[in-house]
């Protein structure tokens, strides 16, 4: 799988054009947090998956029904709002356009994987750079059949409003967008640059073997691109990744120390490795299983 592929499993503001699956898996990227007063747990979702398939893994759900509240990385509703979108797409507007933010060089290479995905380069010209990175990762999920309507986080987050469940996040929906809309220049350019380096496989393959990495449980594989984003473009990763990870710590905290059970839905890249809310959890303290592991230990004690 390409590094390209972790793009999407953590670029939230993607989530208009998500999708849900059937996971081979019971439960995942689903981890059980023993807190001082309660049982949470932490999900691991790719934002980024295909339609056709409505029901999420049993065991997903059995941890959504125990939990009293969601927590999401940021107000998924508020991302849909249309005026929220519409200052989105002005913010990305490039006064000079593309080619002089980035230079022949870069534009080049745009020019070549556009042409090898089959979007036209048009579709970035009037935008900056970062803006010109989501869109390439989002074209080439919806041609791949990935769409929006059911996704992992927007199925739970419906959920839970028809339940009547608790629904907070971690960072303000203006602090998510700000991620993307705050980049300085070049910042936006090793973020296209991530977007456009296929050396770690077929960009073409990335939907179907990021989403069987998530079928599968494949740890190893998310955490293998991590390792490569954080290897080639330290920068992107410090700021999207790590960075949030530090920052959400505080309010996680607070969150796992409650007594009221609640479910925390992030991208799966912010759970692995060694600057992974796991690791940094553990680090702290808490014990932090996966949750197949907790179940087994539960029929070991209790045959």
């Amino acid at each position: 799988m390409s590094r390209r592929g972790l793009l999407c499993l953590f670029l939230l503001a993607c989530t208009s054009f998500a999708g849900s699956a059937d996971a081979d898996a019971d439960a995942p990227f689903l981890w059980q947090v023993q807190g001082p007063k309660a049982t949470h747990f932490l999900l691991g979702s790719v934002h980024l998956l295909p339609e056709g398939a409505e029901d999420l893994p049993v065991g997903i759900q059995d941890a959504y029904d125990a939990s009293d509240g969601v927590v999401f990385e940021t107000d998924i509703g508020a991302l849909q709002q249309p005026q929220v979108q519409i200052g989105l797409l002005a913010a990305a507007r490039s006064q000079p356009g593309l080619k002089a933010e980035i230079g022949d060089k870069m534009y080049a290479q745009l020019v070549r994987h556009a042409m090898h995905i089959g979007m036209p380069v048009s579709a970035c010209d009037p935008f900056r750079s970062w803006f010109c990175a989501m869109t390439l990762e989002v074209f080439s999920y919806r041609k791949a059949g990935f769409s929006g309507d059911n996704g992992i986080d927007r199925q739970i987050y419906d959920w839970a409003h028809q339940d009547g469940k608790d629904v907070h996040w971690l960072e303000a929906p203006a602090a998510h967008i700000g991620l993307f809309t705050g980049m300085n220049g070049p910042l936006s350019r090793e973020f296209l640059a991530s977007a456009l380096d296929d050396s770690g496989g077929d960009a073409g393959d990335d939907p179907a073997e990021l989403l069987r990495a998530w079928k599968d449980n494949d740890v190893g594989a998310i955490e293998a691109l991590d390792k490569q984003l954080k290897a080639g473009y330290p920068e992107v990763y410090q700021h999207l990744l790590s960075d949030r990870n530090s920052n959400w710590m505080p309010q996680l905290k607070r969150i796992l120390d409650s007594g009221e059970p609640q479910m925390v839905v992030v991208g799966a890249a912010h759970l692995v490795g060694p600057d992974g809310l796991i690791a940094r959890l553990r680090a702290r303290g808490y014990k932090v299983l996966p949750y197949v592991a907790i179940e087994s230990q539960l029929v070991t004690m209790n045959p």
